[in-house]
């Protein structure tokens, strides 16, 4: 028996036709066709999955222009809207044949809201609304099935008291069109809520945007025996194959798939359960997934065996997932080279090629520290960056060997297939900008390791925590992995091995065209030059570095930049390379001069001061920074968990608010400093904005590469070396 929607004639839009009155409230008939913008993913999605001629629930939804005229009234809902609201639910019982609150063939509802940009978890939802006794034995009688007439009030009731009312003892009101009106207000205020705020701050999320409330009417999933709920992917999002992949729970609701509270049974199941439905259901991921052109994630219901469809969205996916059917689609004709190469990012490149570890090798280890990077590399040991830089130029595999990295490391970083250190933990310089260049690491070795392993044949397995004599190979990568990501270089027009790179560049091409021009920004704060100290010091800290991001990180025209560069080189003080400009030996010289002069017109008391504070905040960030890369001590964050990700952010942003002060009191008390704070904002504007490359990524001005920029400057400012902060345990 399905009691949920009845199949009668589809009605024309009795109310708020989009364009027609401008009404704040409109059906979802599959013809609406306003934006996601003023109607939210979930009541798009709706809306044009029943223009496709999909088996949908009826719904309407309140756009985001009812959303902001309920705060300009107080947060109540005005005579228009409640209107359109009522209009609402007489479209839903023509469409269904059942009744709002009767006690014969009664209609029940979902409230669930639908900003345009999906905020998964954030904002609430009320299922099952319009129940009360006379409903419940109404459903009773009509089903003969008392205990899922109880089972569904238990549901509404408890989630109306947490939703709506805040109290899990509240009293819920019997008239279904006060629980309506309820709902909605709970729905709009929840925009408002201190966790969809913090979501919104730290993915750069206007709150301005607002959002809609769809009203639809309620399936049963958990109505008999044949009924249940679930979520198809119409690829595995695991490993991109091209075939369906989900869960299904049997006597159950979204809520209960989507929550976690509950372990549901492979999709397998369904198909032997009810093999039309499972047929049904394919046939509708194939055609979403076709018109859409990406994985779809779809949420169904089942309802006395019959299939209903309640969203599809593009889908979470792996690397591996993301490499192999970004190639797949073009060969299907879903998408052309450009568009996969959009979707695939340089770390799911590096993921998907990272052999597995060698650490069964029957071999001693010539040295074991504490995992920071996974993978496997070999080469030569060098204990020098501009060496590990000339030698790989050359074509050698090398890895760099140091007692701990800083910021003057980073080309050597760069140039090494992997790198191993004496000091540091998972929270160390070295395992932070590893994990962002996806170089296997192993830190904390132990005193005397560098000159143990010195001129050495060598494998760091990243994984393991250990440093082989020799070459060892691990488990090969699988030959449809390396398949694929030359079909991606070969659109790219590059090598394998420059695929991440290329992928990166282009990342960052894009954040420059739509944000920060150094070219357009006053010289400095102060509308004047900087000076040679600030710029030396500059290339000093960045090892290699071009003029325009000298630009872009002091804030000068790019023209200044380079005719500080070409006057360096022309006195000796840098040398050109392929990738900028570095110090020489008499640029060292120079820049320790310069640094003199500048510390003894310094306040020294007040710098240590200051100093003490901000190792008190660098501890804070080195962990936000490790909980960004790695879950666990085992797990590389792969970025698919977006409430993770947005807990981790709104740590940083946090972090940044309360650093933000000292920071500009660092300015104050040695100005060639004081640039640092505009650097650290613009790294959170970008990162809220959406690009999270600016959290760690050690080749732009991320928040990371300018901390450690600016640690490093007050180190030198305080008179101390990276040794004697290594020693301290305050600069792994």
């Amino acid at each position: 028996m399905t009691i949920g929607v009845e199949p009668v004639r589809r009605p024309e839009a009795a109310f708020g036709r989009a364009g027609a009155d401008g009404s704040v409230v409109v059906e979802l008939d599959g013809a609406c066709g306003l934006s996601r913008e003023r109607i939210g993913g979930k009541a798009w999605s709706v809306d044009h999955m029943r223009g496709l001629g999909l088996p949908v629930p009826p719904a309407f939804v309140l756009t985001t222009e009812a959303w902001a005229e309920f705060g300009t009234n107080g947060g109540l809902l005005d005579a228009q809207i409640w209107a359109g609201v009522q209009d609402g639910i007489a479209a839903l019982e023509r469409g269904t044949g059942r009744g709002f609150g009767a006690t014969n063939h009664p209609l029940l509802v979902s409230v669930r809201s639908g900003a345009a940009v999906s905020m998964p978890g954030m904002m609430d939802t009320v299922l099952n609304l319009g129940m009360n006794d006379s409903v419940e034995a109404a459903l009773t009688a009509e089903t003969r099935n008392p205990g899922y007439a109880s089972d569904t009030r238990r549901r509404f009731r408890t989630q109306y008291r947490e939703i709506v009312l805040g109290d899990p003892n509240g009293i819920v009101p019997e008239d279904p069109w006060e629980q309506l009106r309820g709902a909605i207000t709970a729905v709009f205020r929840s925009w408002d809520s201190a966790r969809a705020k913090t979501y919104r701050r730290t993915r750069g999320v206007s709150d301005a945007l607002g959002t809609a409330v769809t009203v639809q009417a309620m399936v049963f999933g958990n109505l008999d025996a044949l009924s249940g709920t679930g979520v198809l992917f119409s690829r595995n999002p695991n490993t991109g194959a091209r075939m369906a992949f989900g869960e299904w729970l049997v006597g159950g609701q979204g809520e209960d798939v989507v929550s976690g509270r509950t372990t549901p049974r492979p999709l397998d199941e369904l198909a032997v359960a009810l093999p039309e439905v499972h047929g049904q259901l394919l046939t509708a991921a194939e055609l979403l997934e076709r018109d859409g052109r990406d994985i779809q994630d779809i949420e169904f219901t089942v309802e006395s065996g019959r299939l209903w469809l309640l969203q599809s969205r593009p889908a979470k996916r792996s690397a591996r997932a993301a490499v192999r059917a970004a190639v797949a689609m073009v060969d299907e004709g879903l998408i052309d080279a450009d568009e996969a190469l959009r979707r695939v990012e340089a770390d799911q490149v590096r993921a998907v090629l990272r052999p597995a570890s060698g650490e069964d090798t029957g071999l001693i280890p010539l040295a074991e520290g504490e995992s920071a990077c996974p993978g496997l590399a070999s080469g030569v040991v060098v204990t020098d960056s501009d060496e590990a830089e000339t030698r790989s130029a050359a074509g050698e595999q090398v890895i760099l060997a140091r007692p701990t990295t800083s910021p003057d490391d980073l080309h050597g970083m760069i140039a090494a297939q992997a790198i191993v250190t004496e000091l540091g933990g998972a929270t160390s310089h070295a395992a932070l900008v590893s994990r962002e260049l996806g170089r296997p690491c192993v830190v904390g070795c132990g005193a005397g390791v560098v000159a143990a392993l010195a001129g050495r044949i060598v494998t760091v397995d990243g994984g393991a925590g250990t440093v082989w004599p020799g070459r060892v190979s691990g488990k090969a990568v699988d030959a449809s992995v390396i398949e694929d990501v030359e079909r991606l270089a070969q659109w790219a027009q590059v090598d394998s091995a420059e695929l991440p790179a290329f992928l990166s560049r282009r990342n960052e091409e894009r954040s420059a065209a739509t944000g920060f021009d150094a070219a357009r920004v006053p010289q400095d704060s102060n509308g004047n030059k900087v000076s040679e100290l600030a710029v030396l010091r500059l290339i000093a800290i960045k090892g290699r570095v071009e003029p325009d991001a000298i630009a872009a990180s002091l804030t000068i025209s790019e023209t200044e930049a380079a005719s500080h560069t070409a006057d360096f080189v022309e006195r000796g003080l840098c040398a050109s390379t392929p990738v900028g400009v570095r110090l020489t030996p008499q640029g060292r010289e120079q820049l320790a001069q310069l640094l003199e002069h500048e510390r003894a017109d310094l306040d020294r008391s007040d710098l240590a001061a200051a100093y003490d504070e901000f190792c008190e905040f660098n501890a804070e960030l080195k962990a936000v920074i490790t909980a960004w890369q790695m879950k666990d001590a085992s797990t590389v964050n792969d970025h698919s968990d977006d409430t993770y990700d947005a807990a981790v952010l709104a740590r940083l942003t946090t972090l940044h608010h309360g650093v933000t002060p000292l920071v500009r009191r660092i300015g104050a008390i040695a100005p060639r400093l004081a640039p640092y704070s505009g650097r650290l904002t613009r790294a959170v504007e970008r990162m809220n904005g959406g690009d999270h490359s600016w959290v760690a990524r050690p080749i732009m001005d991320s928040y990371h590469t300018v901390w450690f920029e600016l640690h490093e400057d007050l180190i030198g400012l305080c008179g101390l070396s990276r040794a004697d902060e290594a020693a301290a345990g305050r600069a792994h």
